[in-house]
Order: structure tokens, then sequence, then C-alpha cells
């Protein structure tokens, strides 16, 4: 294979549209020719998305204030999740984005963690001591009106269809060409590769190197080259969503994103500027499509006979072999988790980084087959990583209250790491040391894990083991800590 001179993107949306304005803003891209062809035959599901603090640096690179694409996608921060009732009826913890103002206080939420699991000391969450666990609970944007030392760490709300209508228009101006047409074929050539795609206006269109962005379709990776889509179902069970838009007043945005357990599956909550998207994900085998609007719709005290449904089918799982020959797969043609924790454009977005770090910074034709094996490894790494953690939800809640919940809290199917992790917390052993021995391979640290473990208060209860206690004194300055930071250096915005 040639040095690449030509790529082409098949498929749009966020994915599709993030990868051209990477690859247009890379350093050699102005010897690359892109050209993105996309169906008008998909339709777009607006239900708000999510976004982890990847995003944040991600449009940066691209030259974007947060101003500059904000307000034209109807964003809103984001300081983290609260995910309700997943423990018992009325429990609530929240997951935080972890920033470097967080370490000492961290220290003693950690400490009083392991406390309780080994059966000393009450029920704590992180709430009160990560900094966006603070703004969370006074629901205050993490954007300081008063100048601090370090940057914070925050994901987004958007409206993910108007995501990528901007990042189209910055590829657009970079040079990207855009094709609106139907991939009918593709045509390999002897090596295997893809040497080109019959389109149905009669066009074909050749190039070096392939994206894959058509989402479930899967029209290279899969169709052309037979990649096979490793299942999740195993492990996650949900297998749909239903989505609807309620009605928000800007000045009623709230700043975090909430997960409600529900019968069959969870809601979501994602607000923001112009509407609430709200959803839930359930398993099909545990509710009909009836159930889950009408379940949906008391929760959101909504007339559910009034309001227009969207119902998506999920297909959860990954390809281990996302780059394979001269094709990408990205997005929803490489992988999906459920997106309990809004992760599948952190995984875009590393796929497309990584990718554009290799044809830029390397030898591409003489390492190509080295920096597919590691590009492979490590993604498929992360995307198992984000699985792991993701499941953890489920085998760490004590709920039993319907079919669904007997089901997916059963640890039959546990993969092995997770069951050292959840083991080692159960048993009071050391659990620093392990997520220590394992940090390499994980796709969440050890904040995180805290945050859910012992959100979840998930322990055993018969467990006596002796542990230092700390003096409340000392608890309390650490929980009063981020409330001080909070009413010095935030404050509500503007109605």
């Amino acid at each position: 294979m040639e040095t690449i001179k030509k790529i082409v993107i098949v498929g749009g949306g966020t994915s599709g549209w993030m990868a051209a304005a990477a690859l247009a803003n890379a350093k050699s891209s102005a010897s690359l020719d892109i050209t993105l062809i996309e169906s008008s035959q998909i339709a777009t599901i607006g239900v708000g998305e999510g976004s982890t603090p990847y995003l944040k640096h991600f449009m940066a690179s691209l030259g974007f204030t947060e101003s500059d694409w904000m307000t034209h996608c109807d964003a809103s921060f984001k300081t983290g999740i609260y995910f309700d009732d997943w423990s018992v009826p009325g429990s609530r913890y929240f997951h935080p984005f972890y920033t470097s103002f967080d370490v000492k206080p961290a220290e003693v939420f950690f400490h009083l963690a392991n406390a309780r699991r080994r059966g000393v000391g009450p029920h704590t969450t992180g709430d009160d001591f990560f900094l966006t666990g603070q703004l969370a609970q006074m629901n205050l944007a993490p954007k300081p009106h008063k100048a601090l030392p370090v940057e914070l760490e925050y994901g987004y709300h958007f409206d993910a269809t108007k995501l990528a209508k901007v990042l189209k228009q910055y590829a657009l101006d970079k040079g990207v060409a855009h094709l609106v047409d139907e991939v009918i074929a593709s045509e390999l050539a002897q090596d295997g590769n893809v040497a080109k795609l019959n389109l149905e206006s009669g066009e074909a269109l050749s190039a070096d190197f392939f994206f894959d962005a058509s989402g479930f379709r899967a029209v290279l990776i899969e169709k052309a080259l037979g990649v096979d889509f490793e299942s999740f179902s195993t492990e996650l069970i949900n297998d749909a969503a239903v989505a609807v838009s309620t009605k928000m007043e800007p000045q009623q945005t709230k700043h975090y994103t909430m997960s409600k357990a529900l019968s069959a599956g969870w809601m979501w909550q994602i607000p923001l500027t112009s509407r609430t998207g709200n959803g839930y994900v359930y398993s099909s085998r545990h509710l009909t499509q009836r159930e889950a609007e009408q379940e949906l719709a008391a929760e959101l005290n909504i007339d559910p006979t009034t309001v227009d449904f969207k119902h998506l089918k999920m297909k959860v799982g990954m390809r281990s072999s996302p780059w394979t020959k001269n094709v990408l797969a990205i997005g929803l043609s490489h992988s999906f988790v459920e997106p309990l924790e809004a992760t599948a454009l952190m995984v875009t977005q590393w796929s497309i980084e990584s990718f554009v770090k290799v044809l830029t910074t390397t030898d591409f034709v003489e390492t190509q087959a080295e920096s597919r094996a590691t590009f492979n490894r490590q993604l498929t790494q992360l995307v198992l990583g984000v699985k792991e953690y993701i499941h953890a939800h489920y085998v760490t809640s004590p709920r039993r209250d319907s079919p669904y919940w007997q089901q997916v809290t059963s640890k039959a199917h546990i993969q092995p790491r997770l069951a050292s992790i959840l083991s080692c917390w159960r048993s009071g052993k050391d659990f620093d040391a392990l997520l220590y021995r394992f940090d390499a391979e994980l796709a969440y640290f050890s904040p995180s894990w805290y945050a859910l473990l012992a959100g979840m208060d998930y322990r055993n209860d018969k467990l006596c083991m002796p542990h230092n206690q700390l003096d409340p004194q000392f608890i309390a300055k650490a929980q009063g800590y981020f409330k001080q930071i909070a009413l010095t250096h935030f404050r509500k915005a503007a109605a």
C-alpha cells in the first residue's frame, strides 16, 4: 500500500464528521484528499446526548472556543451523573469528573469508603468530596466567575445532530468534499483491501483508506470485509430504548445527567438549554415497547397519548479488529455499549485521534501492520474496560424486585477481572493495590470505582475488620472545603 493520499469516509452523523474535521485539521491535511459520503435515507434521532471531558479537548484541538459551538448545539455543562434508585428505592450517588482539586478531599472519602466496606462507620457517598459533586448539589455550572489555579474537567450535554452540523461546516471549510449518495457495492483488490465503492448515482469512488461511519449497517467493515461483531448480550441484556423530549426553560437547565433505575432498565434525563432529552434503556425480553412508553411517561408525568415517542434498537458489542486492511470502523460500525456513562463519543474520539497520530507521526507504509495491531489491541482494551464498568453497575445492585433485576444482577457471566475487583472490595482487602496491578488495563480508575462501589454500598454486611477512624471534625472540614470554593468561585448563570 502506498502512502495515503485519499481518504473516503462512509457515513455522516457525529462520528463521520468528527473524523472529517480531525483529518482535515491534521498536520498533513494539505496532502490529503478527504471525501465524506452519506446517505439521504438515514434519519437522525435527536434524543440529547452527554459526553465525558474528552469532548472538551477534542473541540479545543480543532480551534473551537466553547462559545463557538455550544450555542449552536443547545449545549449545557455537565458535572457528572446522578444514579437514582440503583441500590434501593430513594438511594442516590454521584459519579463525578475527577480534578486535581479533589486529591486530598478524595483521600478522606476513600478512607471512609474502605472503613464502611470493612464494617466500620456509616454509608458515605463521594458527593461531598469532589468539586464537581458539590457543584452538582448546588446546580452550578463548572465555569468559575472567579479564576481558579487549575482548569476543571467537565463534560457537556448537547444535541448530537446539531454538533454534527457544526463539525460538518468546519470540515467543509477545510476543504473536505461532501457527497450525498448510497453505497450499493464495494470492490476489493487482490490484497483484500477495499479498492472502490460503487454508488447509486453510478459513480465509482476509489481511495487509499476508508473510514466506516455507517452505523450498525457497517457497510465496509462487515459487508465488504466480513469482520464479525462480538455481542456483549450475555452481560449487558438491554437491547432497546424509547426516547421523548420535554420542555425546559433555559433558566431551569441542570448541570448533571440523571440515570434512574426502573423496572426493566434505566431512564436518562439530559438537560439541554432548549429541552430535556429523556429516554428509557430496557430489555425487550422483559418489556414491550408500549409498556416502556407507559413507564417512562409515568416517570415524567406526561400523557403518553400526546407525545411522539422514538424507538431505538441497540446492538451491544464490538468488533475486535476495527482497523482491518484499509478500513477503520468508528462509531456504531465499531462498537456500542449502552450509554449509561456517556462513553460513545469518547471511544470514537480515541479511535480518530489515535489513527491521526499514526498517520502523521510515523512512516505509515512501513509501520502500518505493527501500528494496526497496537491500535486494535488498545481500542479493544478500552471498550472492554467500559463494558466492565457498566456491568459493575448491575452486578453490585441489591435489587431483585422484578424478573429483569433478578437476571441482570446475576454474576453468572461476570468476567474474571471484574470478579477480582468486586471480590477484593467485599473481602476488605487492599483495593488500591489491586487497582494498581490492573492499572494499565482499566478504562476507569480508582475515583470512579470508589464512587460506584461506595455509592451502591456494595459490601459484605457481616464483615468486621479493624480500620482507623478519622476525627469527625477532619471529615467535616473536608466536606466543607468544596462548598466554600463553590460559593467563592461559582455562581448561577443569569436567567
